[in-house]
């Protein structure tokens, strides 16, 4: 079990009801058996790397617009003849 569950398992939860294709209940039942855990707990942890993918792609969104706007930057200063910094 992933050390943050533990963390996860302690934290109150309340009641949702989601309604599933019947091939997604049959997979999520059959995955908390094999696993020896229950639907909660698996739907918490698919949950969870959704939201650490979604970050993720965010941040690197992020990042890649940071890294346009510094070349452009760079673009713009050796454009006016700015001297370069040695690396």
């Amino acid at each position: 079990m992933d050390p943050g569950a533990a963390v996860v398992s302690r934290t109150p939860t309340r009641p949702v009801q989601v309604r599933l294709p019947e091939a997604a209940d049959t997979f999520l039942s059959g995955l908390a058996h094999e696993l020896g855990t229950t639907k909660t707990q698996i739907v918490i942890e698919a949950l969870e790397c959704l939201r650490q993918q979604r970050l993720e792609r965010q941040m690197e969104a992020g990042y890649r617009e940071l890294a346009d706007g510094q070349a452009q930057i760079v673009e713009a200063g050796l454009a006016a003849g700015l001297p370069a910094i040695p690396a």
